[in-house]
């Protein structure tokens, strides 16, 4: 039993901060920077099962880090990275059918670092950045057959660049930042009672730290501590869902940020990022809750920071993201076997 990654086909184009989702057997890339740190209308998918890539119609509106997600035969993408580098309203929708995109009534407000998620065939839209650099509390409801849009009970702390995930029928949202800071807001969202509940604050304070959750616990892991001249973090932060508490687990054992992260054959993968040195990084590590200790895998092929990834199947894939060659189009997965 072991970690292996395999090295698929190369994206057609090179890019970071690009957005990714599966829907069915694809993988799609949104959107993103090319070398010169410039928003591009770049929209690939990956077919998992061929494994061959498709370039599809460029999305209307040139943008980085969109919110995106996929319902049925659409795929929307919200917000983002304009190319003056301010927040965006657009919000456009692919018809996988007609293999065209469509735009529609914008957001109304101009954000990004929007988090998003899907639930009962409607996608969630929480917090952002608007223009004057100010964080929104926003958490609305998008309908993508009727394009309607709903106002919910906004978020207890404004804020943007959040992690959120849907357990049973609670949304969890964890960090984020307001203006340049980081925040340690943890707050949760019942479905059932329509009400948002504060939850105990992340324990240490940190920029790009990643998240990522087995559904029984949350991972809150690594990032640039404050202030920024003490460096990247080795903390590994576990919450436990059910105790409803948080404690402070062993040390990863590579300090770093911005990496790929996800659950892989049960356990917490943390894979690249950015490490002390201030370059990309190849180093994989995985933690086992059960034995509460980390161990090091098989490097990653590529250097990685600022990637795009998602898990699909039981797999980790990694895609494009800054290596050591500058913006990379690699694609690698990882699985457990």
């Amino acid at each position: 039993m072991a970690y292996k990654w395999e090295t698929l086909k190369a994206m057609p184009s090179k890019r970071v901060f690009a957005s990714s989702l599966v829907h069915e057997d694809n993988l799609y890339i949104i959107g993103g920077c090319d070398e010169r740190g410039v928003p591009v209308d770049s929209f690939e998918m990956f077919n998992t099962k061929q494994k061959k890539w498709h370039r599809l119609q460029n999305i209307p509106t040139k943008r980085a880090a969109p919110a995106v997600a996929g319902i049925g035969n659409k795929i929307v993408a919200v917000g983002g990275v304009a190319e003056s580098q301010s927040p965006l309203d657009a919000v456009e929708i692919y018809d996988m059918s007609e293999k065209k995109w469509q735009v529609v009534e914008s957001l109304g407000k101009k954000l990004l670092g929007i988090s998003s998620f899907v639930k009962d065939n409607k996608v969630y839209l929480i917090g952002g950045m608007a223009e004057d650099t100010n964080p929104t509390d926003a958490f609305v409801e998008l309908d993508l057959e009727t394009n309607s849009w709903q106002k919910l009970p906004a978020m207890i702390t404004p804020r943007y660049a959040t992690f959120s995930f849907l357990i049973g029928d609670k949304a969890y949202v964890l960090g984020g930042r307001q203006g340049k800071l980081p925040t340690t807001a943890f707050e949760v969202y019942d479905f059932s009672t329509r009400q948002w509940q504060k939850l105990p604050d992340i324990p240490s304070k940190r920029v790009f730290a990643m998240y990522a959750t087995d559904e029984k616990n949350i991972f809150s892991v690594g990032g640039l501590l404050q202030p920024a001249s003490q460096g990247f973090s080795d903390v590994c932060e576990i919450y436990n869902i059910e105790k409803g508490e948080w404690r402070v687990g062993p040390s990863m054992p590579t300090k770093r940020g911005d990496f790929a992260v996800g659950i892989v054959g049960g356990k917490l993968v943390c894979a690249g990022g950015l490490g002390n040195e201030g370059k990309p990084l190849s180093t994989v590590e995985v933690f086992d809750v059960d034995s509460n200790c980390w161990s090091s895998v098989t490097d990653i092929p590529s250097t990685h920071c600022s990637c795009s990834f998602t898990l699909f199947q039981g797999r980790l894939f990694v895609t494009g993201g800054l290596s050591m060659r500058g913006p990379s189009n690699s694609l690698e997965a990882l699985e457990f076997s």
